[in-house]
């Protein structure tokens, strides 16, 4: 398989996971977008999973330019180690409306094939703190979206919100349509 088809799955599975998250976004009710049910308010999550997105991306952390009219430290849903979590203590006063995140899933789509595209797949991610290939941080990226996006559908079934596919027609890969 070639370096092109490679990158044309990548940028198809991308656009099927953000998607997804997409349609979850679309879900949630005004009531449940920044409420204090959790640690970290759905809005947060879905920030921090598309921030993380558009990060690794990059070439590498120098390389981050952050999406217009970022939250300061609404990225870092306070893991337990020291890279995912710089700025203890940060106390996040406002909040990303739908639209805000939309408009950034739309800005990672935008760029994808590109960003995808200008770094070499067999070379190293760029990020000291995963020792793997660009490529491999392309599928563990992918799961990231996935990992937060079922946290979001988990949530909002425990709301008595219902009706995720994975399967629908804007979230499959561009190749099964």
């Amino acid at each position: 398989m070639d370096n092109k088809t490679i990158t044309n799955i990548l940028a198809s599975q991308y656009k099927a996971s953000l998607g997804m998250l997409h349609t979850v976004l679309d879900k949630v009710p005004d009531e449940q977008w920044n409420n204090e049910d959790y640690n970290n308010p759905n809005w947060q999550i879905a920030y921090h999973v598309l921030w993380g997105t558009k990060f690794y991306l990059g070439a590498n952390p120098e390389s981050y330019v952050p999406f217009e009219n970022a939250i300061e430290g609404a990225e870092s849903l306070g893991g337990s180690q020291e890279w995912e979590n710089p700025d203890e203590g940060v106390k996040i006063e406002s909040f990303h409306t739908k639209d805000d995140l939309i408009s950034f899933i739309e800005n990672i789509e935008t760029n994808l094939l590109h960003n995808i595209k200008t770094l070499t797949l067999d070379e190293n991610s760029g990020f000291e703190w995963y020792p793997y290939s660009r490529l491999e941080l392309h599928i563990n990226s992918i799961r990231h979206i996935q990992h937060h996006t079922a946290q979001l559908i988990e949530r909002l079934k425990n709301k008595g919100i219902t009706g995720f596919s994975w399967w629908a027609d804007q979230n499959q890969p561009q190749e099964w349509k």
